[in-house]
C-alpha cells in the first residue's frame, strides 16, 4: 500500500514548553511533514493564523495561562485566521474531565494523550486523508459533529461537509486557489446555518434579560445583554455577501438598544427592556419569511 505523503501540509505545533515543542517538530519532520513550524506563544499563534493558510494545528491544552481551547473556538467561529475549518489535534498530558469536555466543546477535531510521538500523530492524519467528519453548526458550537453536545429538547442541527486538507493534499493536488475556493463556498453555508439557528437564540436572550430585569435590575442583566449584542453582531458579519443581508439589518435597532443598555450607569426603565423580546422576535420573523420566500435548493 502507497504510504501517504504530508511534505505539502502546512503544519503549526503550538506548545508552551521549548523542548517538547523542538523534539515533537523535529519527529514530525522525520516522519515527513516538511513544512513543519513551531510557535511559543498563543499570542504569536493568532498572529501566525492571520498571516498564513495553515492546514494543520497540532496544539497543547494545558489548564491556567495555556488556554488553547478559547483560540481554537475562535478559529472555528472565523474570528482568527484565515481557515476556520483547519485540522486541529490537540494533545493533553494529563486528561481530567474538564479538558476533555474544553476540547470537545472548542471543535477540535481529535486529541491525542501523551506520549506525543510523530508516527502517533501521523496516524491520526492517515484517518483523516480517509475522511472527515461533517461539521455541525448550532447557535454557540461549529465543529465535528458531535450529538452529546445537544440538548434533549434541541433540534438535531443540519451538519456540512468542509475541506479537509490532508485528504486533498495526499490526493496529489496542489493548486491552493481551488483549496480557498472550497473553503469560501463552505464558509458561505456556514454563515447561513449559523444566521438560521441563532435568530431563535435572540429571543431566548432577549426573555431572559426581561426576566432578569425584573427579578434584579441593570446589574442583573448585563451579561446576557452582552451575549445579545455579540450575537447580533455576529450575525451581521456572517449575512454580509449574503441573501440574508436585508433580514439582519433588522437588528439595528436591537443593537443600539443593547449597546446603550451595556454603555449607560443608569437604571434603565421597564419599558425600556420589554420592548428587547419584540426586536429580537422581528429579527426571527424576517429570518423565517426569507427562509419561506427563497427558492429551493437546486
Amino acid at each position: 500500500m502507497r504510504k501517504l505523503a504530508y511534505d505539502e501540509l502546512r503544519t503549526l505545533v503550538a506548545l508552551p514548553d521549548a523542548g517538547a515543542r523542538q523534539a515533537l517538530r523535529k519527529d514530525l519532520q522525520s516522519e515527513g511533514l516538511l513544512y513543519c513550524r513551531e510557535v511559543a506563544a498563543l499570542p504569536a499563534l493568532r498572529d501566525k493564523l492571520k498571516q498564513s493558510d495553515a492546514d494543520l494545528l497540532i496544539i497543547s491544552l494545558e489548564e491556567g495561562q495555556w488556554d488553547a481551547a478559547a483560540l481554537i473556538r475562535e478559529v472555528r467561529l472565523s474570528a482568527v485566521g484565515t481557515n476556520p475549518f483547519m485540522v486541529i489535534i490537540v494533545l493533553l498530558e494529563e486528561p481530567t474531565p474538564r479538558t476533555v469536555s474544553a476540547v470537545v466543546n472548542a471543535g477540535a477535531d481529535d486529541l491525542l494523550l501523551s506520549p506525543w510521538l510523530g508516527r502517533l500523530l501521523v496516524a491520526r492524519l492517515d484517518g483523516f486523508a480517509r475522511g472527515r467528519k461533517p461539521f455541525m453548526v448550532t447557535h454557540d458550537y461549529i465543529g465535528p459533529e458531535r450529538r452529546g453536545l445537544l440538548r434533549e429538547d434541541e433540534d438535531a442541527p443540519q451538519s456540512i461537509d468542509v475541506p479537509n486538507p490532508v485528504q486533498w493534499l495526499n490526493a496529489g493536488n496542489a493548486d491552493r486557489e481551488a483549496f480557498r475556493l472550497k473553503i469560501e463556498g463552505a464558509l458561505l453555508q456556514v454563515n447561513r446555518l449559523r444566521i438560521k439557528s441563532s435568530g431563535g437564540q435572540l429571543r431566548f436572550l432577549a426573555e431572559l434579560a426581561v426576566e432578569r430585569f425584573s427579578a434584579g435590575g441593570h446589574v442583573a442583566i448585563l451579561p446576557t445583554v452582552r451575549s445579545l449584542l455579540e450575537a447580533s453582531d455576529d450575525m451581521v458579519r456572517r449575512a454580509a455577501n449574503t441573501d440574508y443581508a436585508p433580514a439582519i439589518e433588522l437588528t439595528s435597532g436591537l443593537r443600539v438598544l443593547c449597546q446603550r443598555l451595556l454603555r449607560e450607569k443608569r437604571e434603565p426603565r421597564q419599558d425600556e427592556i420589554a420592548v428587547l423580546p419584540s426586536l429580537a422576535g422581528a429579527v426571527l420573523d424576517a429570518i423565517h419569511l426569507h427562509e419561506a420566500e427563497a427558492p429551493p435548493a437546486a
